[in-house]
């Protein structure tokens, strides 16, 4: 029987930590089959869901998060998966909302309240604020799925925009490129 496992791993950022991570899954026979890896200010995290072949490999699973550890001075933390959660097939996002503008306070709140007023799931998102002249540029990517709320979205997304005083754009995915 198989079990899955969501695997949350942080630490310094160095070079080799994506290699250590998947070196000591394959030492458990433990499979990679979702991910996401950033690095935050020189702040490296990853979040990914692991499939063991058998339930009762978790404890070596464990042991082998703990010696990762203390070896590369990496946090794991693991959590089971419900089999309801592991066969859960996620969203495909319809369309991507791009923010650019000076960066204050609200941003994310403003364009995420917009989406949740509307029923707008989001299934990825990257901020990024950086120096630019006598300010900071914040810059915003998501990955939503919009539905038939997609022009409605688009009508608030402007009025936040126009609020905001910054740029926002929605792009509709094409099934066909996808």
């Amino acid at each position: 029987m198989k079990q899955s496992v969501l695997l949350s791993i942080s630490g310094k950022d160095r070079a080799g930590i994506v290699r250590d991570v998947s070196e000591a899954l394959l030492h458990v026979k433990a499979n990679i089959e979702d991910s996401s890896m950033t690095v935050l200010r020189g702040r490296f995290t990853m979040m990914m869901i692991v499939e063991m072949a058998q339930k009762d490999g978790l404890g070596a699973l464990k042991a082998t998060l703990s010696e990762l550890e203390q070896r590369t001075g990496l946090t794991v933390q693991s959590q089971i998966l419900a089999d309801t959660e592991a066969e859960h097939i996620p969203q495909e996002p319809d369309c991507v909302i791009t923010v650019n503008g000076a960066d204050k306070p609200g941003i994310v709140f403003a364009v995420t309240d917009a989406m949740a007023t509307l029923g707008v799931s989001i299934v990825d998102v990257s901020t990024r604020s950086r120096a630019s002249g006598s300010g900071y540029l914040y810059m915003m990517a998501l990955e939503a799925v919009a539905g038939d709320a997609l022009a409605k979205l688009k009508t608030k997304l402007k009025k936040v925009s126009l609020d905001l005083a910054v740029s926002i754009e929605v792009h509709e995915l094409d099934d066909d490129v996808m």
